[in-house]
């Protein structure tokens, strides 16, 4: 309630207004309505990693990674394609320090799961950053996009119950073995898991190698079920 009301007194000052192009934002949101239909909604994807699928793939099917061979978490819920647009809009986010961006991805992501109806988790985890990646950003963009979510769904945040305690080189460049390789062991668990149901919430899913490494780690430490919520998933693996 108190977060409505203060949200009215923003909007009336400050009116929303696209951040792709400038118009008057629409339905509340710095978007308008052009632009939020030229996204890439993920709206044809593998059920299980949200890869989006090619367009005669019949509804349902299995990506081909997934037939091979399923990830550790359970199941991935992304929003969109990562194309141009939504590159700029994640862009401004993770390296120019535009945290109004965050509010509008998580809105997008929200309208998502609402329409996915996942179950829901026992709590959000924002994928973390290593301790020197953080102090070089400042910021974690995985929690900022976590914290309006939490909010609507009332779910416990706990961005402190796992760290990255490896740095690991770039991933660009690295096919999926290497990323596995990169990131073996990368992450630390530091409270109690047993029995919960976790959902990992990143910006980006590339490949799904960091978020896999992650739910690798929790399940170890003996979470139940792990599901990601993402923003983006890139169309293809690199």
């Amino acid at each position: 309630m108190v977060n409505n009301w203060i949200d009215s007194i923003q909007y009336g000052l400050y009116p929303p207004r696209c951040l792709l192009c400038g118009a008057a934002g629409d339905g509340g949101r710095d978007l308008c309505a052009g632009c939020h239909r030229a996204l890439a909604h993920n709206r044809h994807a593998c059920p299980v990693c949200a890869l989006p699928l090619p367009a005669e793939a019949p509804a349902g099917s299995l990506c081909g990674q997934c037939q091979h061979r399923l990830p550790h978490f359970d199941r991935c819920h992304a929003a969109l394609g990562y194309d141009r647009l939504t590159a700029r809009l994640i862009g401004q986010l993770k390296f120019h320090r535009r945290l109004s961006h965050a509010r509008l991805l998580a809105q997008l992501l929200l309208d998502r799961l609402r329409r996915q109806a996942p179950e829901r988790p026992g709590l959000i985890l924002p994928v973390p950053l290593h301790p020197s990646r953080l102090r070089e950003r400042g910021y974690n963009q995985a929690l900022e996009i976590a914290r309006p979510i939490a909010r609507q769904f009332a779910l416990p945040l706990r961005p402190g119950l796992c760290r990255r305690v490896r740095i690991t080189p770039a991933q660009a460049g690295l096919d999926q073995r290497e990323r596995r390789r990169n990131l073996r062991e990368a992450f630390q668990v530091d409270g109690e898991v047993d029995g919960l149901h976790i959902a990992l919430l990143d910006d980006v899913v590339t490949t799904g190698s960091t978020v896999n490494e992650l739910s690798r780690t929790l399940k170890r430490a003996g979470a139940r079920r792990v599901d990601v919520w993402a923003v983006a998933r890139t169309p293809q693996p690199e």
